[in-house]
């Protein structure tokens, strides 16, 4: 398998690729232990790659970007997990907490009025 077809099986949000944030290392070792089954618990591969950056001391500008890649992420409860690892980081300020205000704001107005 090729790695744009484990990005796509793996459910990996398209921004990923956008922000160039997945290291040939990562998806290479990552691609390496793919076994077929593997995509119906593909949170556990996506959780990977935001853990790696995050061990990384990463800037305020890429703690921002994670943010975004959280919330476009499909299971939003590995990335609520992976969001309170941004708020720990060293670089995390006023200004990552705001964005992750609003993100978590729009997400409840998206919410149907019968599931809230």
């Amino acid at each position: 398998m090729d790695k744009r077809a484990y990005l796509k099986l793996m459910e990996f949000p398209a921004k990923w690729q956008e922000y160039n944030l997945l290291p040939d290392e990562v998806i290479d070792q990552l691609l390496s232990t793919y076994t077929p089954g593997m995509e119906s618990s593909s949170e556990h591969d996506r959780n990977s790659v935001f853990q790696w950056w995050l061990r990384r001391s990463p800037s305020k500008d890429l703690l921002l970007k994670l943010v975004e890649l959280s919330f476009l992420d499909p299971d939003q409860v590995m990335a609520g997990d992976v969001r309170k690892h941004i708020t720990r980081s060293d670089s995390f300020d006023h200004d990552v907490d705001l964005l992750i205000r609003r993100w978590s704001d729009e997400q409840v107005i998206n919410i149907p009025s019968g599931i809230r």
